[in-house]
């Protein structure tokens, strides 16, 4: 019987090339397993410090987008509200009107030289909404002697009636005589001299339409002014004249 000692199988695998084979063999599959090991490892949390980074930087870069987002939301809208102004001259007046309140597209080429149309919404006195049936129609004009308040009332005298009776709003009211170029009309005026207010409307028929309008012309800021407006808002007409300045007055240039 031969005896065989360990070291004995040692150098016989190392001068044998299949045992070194399957050592080889042995070796990879445990290297493989090892790492398969490790890539199934659930992965460590991030440190606290870390995290903390990361969700400051998500929050900078929200806030960054949604301020970008309003600035360019408040720049359109802006530029979708600021009004087309267009250049006007009444006589030695020149005005920028904005031509949301005329009431008139862009390329109008109807559009009065030397005058300016105005289409007001009341009470806004904004740009006139279609839903609205108060609205006041505005016209500027150079100045015209006809249309001072002295030369109005003395032509108005001639054919008035004797007939006075007050109205809402400090107004009294008198009548035209008929056959008169005013026949149909009333005369609205304020106390004591009708200076102040003096329009003339015509008589309550029932019907809606323009030709229902008041009328009353007054000198502002170097120009005629002339608004026809709804008969039921007479009694505000200090508020109305008033509005109307200070638009004109937002105007000029």
């Amino acid at each position: 019987m031969t005896a065989y000692h360990p070291q004995d199988l040692i150098q016989d695998s190392v001068y044998d090339p299949a045992a070194q084979q399957s050592l080889r063999a042995q070796h990879g599959a445990g290297l493989a397993h090892m790492v398969r090991s490790r890539l199934k490892r659930p992965r460590p949390p991030l440190p606290r410090a870390d995290g903390a980074l990361l969700k400051a930087t998500a929050a900078i870069m929200l806030a960054g987008a949604l301020m970008t987002g309003l600035a360019h939301h408040l720049t359109q809208r802006g530029a979708a509200t600021e009004p087309v102004v267009q250049p006007a001259r009444i006589g030695e007046v020149s005005l920028m009107v904005p031509q949301n309140l005329t009431g008139a597209a862009e390329d109008d080429a109807s559009q009065l030289v030397g005058m300016v149309r105005l289409r007001l919404d009341w009470p806004s006195l904004g740009p006139a909404q279609p839903q609205n049936r108060q609205r006041l129609l505005v016209t500027l004009s150079p100045p015209d002697k006809v249309n001072e308040p002295q030369t109005q009332l003395s032509v108005y005298a001639r054919f008035l009636t004797p007939t006075v009776w007050s109205n809402p709003g400090g107004l009294v009211v008198r009548g035209f005589r008929k056959g008169s170029p005013y026949q149909g009309d009333e005369l609205y005026v304020s106390v004591p001299d009708g200076r102040g207010f003096a329009a003339r409307c015509p008589l309550e028929n029932g019907r809606l339409d323009l030709d229902e309008l008041c009328r009353v012309t007054f000198r502002h800021r170097g120009m005629d002014v002339n608004i026809r407006f709804p008969r039921a808002i007479i009694a505000d007409w200090e508020l109305m004249l008033g509005g109307v300045r200070r638009t004109i007055d937002v105007m000029m240039r």
